[in-house]
């Protein structure tokens, strides 16, 4: 019998839902990945941004604590007319004009440097520029309003309309005390946010310096994937294969197992008919002696008849003997018909699953009945605690084929066919819409191994003596799948056993 998974994988088509989830598992990983190769690239990127921002930091703090830098004028570096100096040009003693770069001016001559080797802009900027070149542009802005709130830095993207995806970095600057030589007059002071620098550089050369090892993370997952396919679709194969194998094995197996289990019920009903006909062997036997007498008692009759002379007491007394040897016949057959009805019930209802209103009492009785031949002989007394008036539909047959196997496991384990003496007691308790029955014995018990296994097919503590292993099995399927149940058993070495059945029924008559 195919369990779900059995039917699930042995189904190629099914097999395609495992190739989604492969391909779904191998996408996630490669988009991880991916996003993993490029988040490093946004923080190798951000990181030279910073790295840039501080160099060109302690280039301009190097500036203010020397109070300016004076440089030759020339056509790249021309007086800043934004610088309110009264030295900001001098003449040296070559009567070279110099000019003074203070760290904002030295800020954009940088950038302008990077700008033309590297690729990169420097823009120095605030929310309140001396040099309108300085006003802030509108990211940027939105960065200078962050840091006034007390962002340490920003950065991001933007499209740039010549320069094409450009990362953005920005960190404030803060006023120290070489600031305020210039800037004390717009009101700052230590501590304060007097603007940011913003740098900028264009993305696409780090977009190809990644592209290689995202190339190679495609390529590696699509070899991993497609590996992994090959070698999944043909262990499944495999793996069908030998299911379809040990499928037939079951069928095989179970095939098996139905047939030991009939063979069971009808070496239950055989060893009944033994007992039967052992049973009614005596009560025939009577009659047939009782008949036979009779049978010389009236041709004694006939010989007084045919003489001259009749005692009346002789023919009184043959025919009193006529009548005990009717009597003890009539008694004799009337306990063999008794045996024939109750063995016809019995057969009947063991060779087949048919319902019908019956009563539990009978049953049990008949069930005695049937295994009484097998019980007289042995030193054990059995009581039964059953309603003459208990009436429930069903299938009788499998109430008898249950008592029949609990009865022969007490007489061959429990009482070890007459070696140990005790009791056998059935009590039948009728509930809400349920029947509870109560069998137990007082025989040799069993271990908690052998209780752990009592139900399981082919277990038997007496293999070859005659133990099927099947008389458990089949109780514990009679009243779990046939009737719907419970049956659970109690059990010590030496204390006997209790089995205690439960299981729906249609009660007629209590």
């Amino acid at each position: 019998m195919q369990t779900s998974v059995t039917r699930f994988f042995g189904n190629r088509a099914n097999w395609l839902l495992l190739l989604l989830l492969w391909a779904m598992a191998v996408g996630f990983s490669l988009q991880a990945h991916i996003s993993d190769i490029r988040r490093h690239n946004q923080d190798v990127v951000t990181e030279g941004a910073r790295n840039m921002f501080r160099m060109v930091l302690l280039t301009r703090l190097w500036n203010s604590e020397h109070g300016g830098v004076y440089v030759p004028v020339d056509d790249k570096t021309r007086p800043n007319p934004y610088l309110n100096h009264p030295q900001r040009d001098i003449s040296d003693n070559f009567g070279r004009s110099l000019t003074l770069v203070n760290p904002a001016y030295m800020t954009r001559l940088i950038s302008e440097l990077a700008k033309q080797d590297e690729g990169v802009i420097f823009h120095i900027t605030s929310l309140k520029p001396v040099n309108p070149q300085n006003v802030a542009d509108a990211w940027e802005r939105l960065a200078l309003e962050s840091f006034e709130r007390g962002v340490k830095e920003t950065n991001g993207f933007e499209a740039h309309a010549r320069e094409g995806l450009l990362h953005r970095y920005m960190a404030p600057l803060v006023v120290v005390d070489a600031c305020l030589k210039c800037h004390a007059a717009q009101g700052y002071k230590i501590g304060d946010i007097r603007g940011g620098i913003s740098v900028s550089q264009r993305y696409q050369p780090f977009l190809a310096a990644a592209l290689p090892s995202e190339r190679q993370a495609y390529f590696t997952h699509a070899v991993i994937f497609l590996l992994m396919l090959g070698v999944s679709w043909w262990l499944l194969e495999q793996l069908r294969r030998r299911w379809r194998e040990l499928d037939d094995k079951i069928v095989e197996l179970e095939t098996a197992r139905d047939e030991l289990v009939q063979s069971e019920k009808m070496a239950s009903l055989g060893r009944m008919v033994a007992g039967f006909a052992h049973e009614i062997n005596t009560p025939i036997g009577v009659a047939v002696g009782a008949i036979t007498n009779s049978e010389h008692t009236l041709e004694q009759i006939n010989r007084l008849l045919d003489s001259e002379e009749v005692s009346e007491d002789d023919l009184r007394a043959a025919l009193a003997t006529l009548k005990q040897g009717d009597e003890l016949a009539m008694s004799n057959l009337r306990r063999a018909a008794g045996l024939v009805q109750s063995f016809k019930r019995t057969s009947i209802d063991q060779a087949s699953d048919q319902e019908r209103v019956f009563a539990l009492r009978e049953l049990i009785d008949d069930v005695l009945h049937g295994l009484q031949n097998q019980l007289k002989r042995l030193p054990v007394v059995v009581t039964v605690n059953c309603r003459n008036s208990l009436k429930i539909e069903g299938a009788p047959g499998l109430l008898e084929q249950l008592l029949t196997n609990l009865v022969l496991n007490s007489i061959i384990h429990g009482f070890d066919h007459g070696a140990r003496s005790g009791e056998i007691l059935i009590k039948a308790v009728s509930g809400d819409k349920k029947l509870s029955i109560e069998y137990a014995d007082t025989g040799s018990g069993m271990d908690q191994e052998a209780l752990a296994r009592l139900f399981e097919p082919f277990f038997t503590t007496r293999r070859g003596q005659g133990g099927s292993g099947l008389g458990m099995y089949i109780c514990y399927n009679i009243v779990t799948a046939n009737l719907g149940g419970t049956l659970n058993c109690q059990s010590k070495p030496g204390e006997g056993v209790k089995f205690l059945i439960e299981f729906p029924a249609k009660i007629v008559a209590r």
